[in-house]
């Protein structure tokens, strides 16, 4: 997809607007993203510079959903990597099975012949960066770019930043067992987003060479809870949750964030409340007006504990945050 300042994707979108995202059965389900500012503004100069975009935030704060509405926004595919402690850089573009090689050498089938392949090509695994330039760099301006997700890298070792910046440099990676270079046109290049939970410093070099948004909720109790509530009424599966039970609910966790930050304990934060009304909507589906917004105040005092309240040291046993503000 070419584009200019007049038709690019993220320039027609507006703060505040919801994104429907539709359930992908091998990893998400379905949601709804509210569109900030901030985002919309991240987005649009990671495209239009063509630079990997780096989404700063406290696990759980909704760095995934962004990109996962950046793709919905291209209607590009939406390839996926998590990284974890062992990931090598080379696991991002490809990988070679070498028993499988190993086993098809050892085999023949039933007329004599072997079963290993000459060419390699059923022993390679692309990763996400690798599928989704191998697939763009046969495109053209009118198919859909697509987006790559590249989540957690503060788990990995410094060498993969690294790595990283090397392949978006050249938009080209070669891939070794199949003698094959595959290099997209800047173009045609895929949004790449990257997502920290600052759980390891990341190479200075790297992060300058990326945009870079902070997505962490707002410090402040008042906007905090307004944040929370904002991003719980776009998805639509919450809607039937009553209003003063969102907003008790809110309050609980403001307090258990300051419960654990004063104790030295990780947060809870977005992921833990959307979970939390997810099951307050679960539980009282059948029900209607007063009786389920009663029902909803019950479960939200007997199982908030238990989705809030992470610790072992933490004590599950407590008083619930009174339903009106005091």
């Amino acid at each position: 997809m070419t584009t200019s300042p007049h038709d690019h994707p993220f320039t027609r979108l507006r703060a505040g607007t919801r994104q429907t995202l539709d359930q992908d059965l091998d990893r998400f389900d379905p949601a709804g993203h509210l569109w900030h500012q901030s985002e919309i503004h991240a987005l649009t100069v990671a495209m239009a510079a063509r630079r990997p975009l780096l989404v700063r935030g406290e696990a759980g704060c909704g760095k995934s959903q962004l990109v996962r509405a950046a793709a919905a926004v291209l209607k590009g595919r939406l390839h996926v990597e998590v990284i974890h402690p062992r990931f090598e850089a080379l696991d991002l573009l490809w990988r070679f099975d070498a028993v499988q090689r190993l086993a098809d050498a050892q085999v023949r089938d039933d007329n004599g012949r072997s079963l290993l392949d000459p060419t390699n090509v059923r022993y390679v695994r692309y990763g996400a960066l690798g599928s989704a330039i191998r697939d763009a760099e046969g495109g053209d301006g009118a198919q859909p770019l697509d987006v790559v997700l590249i989540d957690e890298i503060d788990k990995a070792d410094a060498d993969l930043p690294n790595a990283l910046l090397e392949v978006l440099g050249n938009r080209s990676f070669k891939a070794d067992p199949l003698d094959r270079v595959h290099k997209v046109p800047p173009e045609r290049m895929p949004l790449v987003v990257i997502t920290t939970n600052e759980e390891r410093e990341l190479p200075a070099a790297f992060v300058r060479r990326c945009v870079v948004l902070n997505l962490n909720p707002p410090r402040e109790e008042a906007a905090l809870k307004r944040w929370l509530m904002e991003r719980a009424a776009a998805h639509e599966r919450l809607n039937v949750v009553d209003s003063a039970v969102r907003e008790t609910a809110a309050r609980q966790v403001l307090a258990d964030r300051v419960a654990a930050d004063k104790a030295g304990y990780p947060k809870v934060g977005l992921a833990e409340y959307i979970d939390l009304l997810m099951a307050l909507a679960e539980l009282t589906e059948t029900l209607e007006g007063e009786a389920r917004a009663e029902t909803q105040r019950d479960w939200l005092e007997q199982l908030s504990a238990y989705v809030l309240v992470k610790n072992a040291r933490q004590d599950q046993d407590r008083s619930p945050v009174p339903a009106t503000a005091t």
